[in-house]
């Protein structure tokens, strides 16, 4: 399966999800999972900060198939903010947020299975590897 083709079903499973009930539920898992994230939280307005995430996923299935210049400057966005100069998200914590995103996806997708949550993995990767790679 391509990539463009993986990014598609991703976007489907996350619609099935619940899109702003998902993204609720993935911030009390996240925020949950260590103290060094709920930190990073404190003095984070929510509502803001999940109308952002919702923006960045939806964009991250566009980043995998290359061809979306408004996926990638909104990626450029969050590598930028998120660097050590910034919000300083260290890199470590990102295979965190993955792992809380999968486990959200799987308990809220009614179609989930590890070849969908592998999907998920791997379309998530591209934009978390060029994330990290501005910190």
């Amino acid at each position: 399966m391509s990539t463009k083709e993986a990014g598609k079903r991703v976007h489907a499973s996350y619609l099935r999800a619940g899109g702003r009930n998902f993204i609720s539920a993935f911030y009390d898992r996240l925020i949950k999972s260590s103290d060094e994230i709920r930190e990073k939280f404190e003095h984070v307005n929510m509502d803001v900060q999940s109308d952002n995430l919702a923006r960045a996923i939806v964009r991250s299935f566009l980043l995998v198939d290359k061809e979306h210049p408004t996926a990638e400057r909104t990626m450029d966005m969050v590598r930028e903010s998120h660097n050590r100069h910034n919000l300083d998200i260290q890199p470590h914590l990102y295979d965190i947020w993955l792992d809380c995103l999968i486990k959200t996806i799987a308990e809220n997708d009614s179609e989930s299975s590890e070849e969908l949550l592998k999907e998920w993995h791997d379309v998530m990767s591209v934009s978390i590897e060029h994330i990290r790679g501005g910190y």
